[in-house]
């Protein structure tokens, strides 16, 4: 190589070098849970992908071969816990070379839709982020300060207006996926329930009468696996009835973790009327 050329190779470099800075990181994310805080805290330094959409059911979802293509150059593929089994997930992860690798099986656990977990986990992908690109550490610290912030917010503001609407500790049945923000809410879950055709007729039986005897106000789906099967109890039981969202994306204009809870809050209390 003659000095003429390796000075033009260097030149290449150099100019390359800021460039490569400041590409953003591919990181494949599980949920729209996962994509909502990577992108909230990451904007533009991350190019995002989202396996399941809002949407879907993630027990019921098949990978699409548009992925293969993005698992082999992401740099993480962050999942959730109850994510690293599912056999879609597993067979193409195991046919990407390398991607098995670059699986980061995030810690915080239960359902994100929760604020206390919803911090959780956005303090942990903040520390993932500032791993993949340190020179931007300083950006991820400050972000996921201001989401803390926003959580809390939005939590004390959804918790009001439930209070102000005179359903705090309503005795409620909900799908069991919806529980654990159902609750956060303030209302009393007296029963909760999974798929009507997989629980059987004596399961199904124990959470009318629950409902019953509670005088249940409310009867709450989850779009993502029981859908909106729950209305014709709460027509016999003479409750109101909400379909509502385990994910980001769920419901059109409301894509963000924000806008997902607020838009939750306004099914129930149009249901509570």
């Amino acid at each position: 190589m003659t000095s003429l050329v390796r000075f033009g190779v260097l030149l290449l470099c150099l100019a390359a070098g800021p460039a490569l800075a400041d590409a953003p990181v591919p990181v494949m994310a599980g949920t729209t849970l996962v994509e909502d805080i990577l992108t909230g805290l990451g904007g533009k330094d991350v190019a995002v992908k989202t396996v399941i959409p809002g949407a879907a059911c993630p027990g019921h979802y098949d990978v699409k071969t548009s992925d293969v293509a993005f698992l082999a150059r992401a740099s993480v593929i962050l999942l959730h816990d109850w994510q690293e089994r599912m056999p879609a997930l597993v067979s193409i992860i195991d046919a990407v070379p390398g991607a098995k690798q670059k699986v980061r099986v995030l810690k915080a656990k239960g359902n994100w839709m929760v604020p206390e977990r919803q911090a959780e986990a956005a303090m942990e992908i903040a520390e993932v982020l500032q791993e993949l690109a340190p020179g931007r550490a300083g950006r991820y610290a400050e972000a996921v300060r201001g989401r803390l912030a926003s959580i809390q917010a939005v939590a004390e503001r959804e918790k009001e207006r439930i209070r102000s609407a005179g359903l705090a500790g309503a005795p409620v049945i909900c799908d069991v996926m919806q529980r654990p923000l159902v609750e956060f809410l303030g209302f009393r879950v007296v029963a909760d329930y999974g798929r009507f055709e997989e629980m059987g007729p004596e399961a199904l039986g124990r959470t009318i009468t629950a409902a019953k005897l509670s005088g249940a106000k409310l009867v709450l789906d989850n779009l993502q696996s029981t859908g909106a099967a729950g209305k014709s109890l709460a027509e016999d039981i003479g409750a109101g009835h909400a379909t509502l969202t385990n994910f980001p994306g769920g419901f059109p204009g409301a894509d963000t973790w924000e806008d997902a809870v607020s838009r939750n809050v306004d099914l129930i209390l149009a249901a509570g009327k």
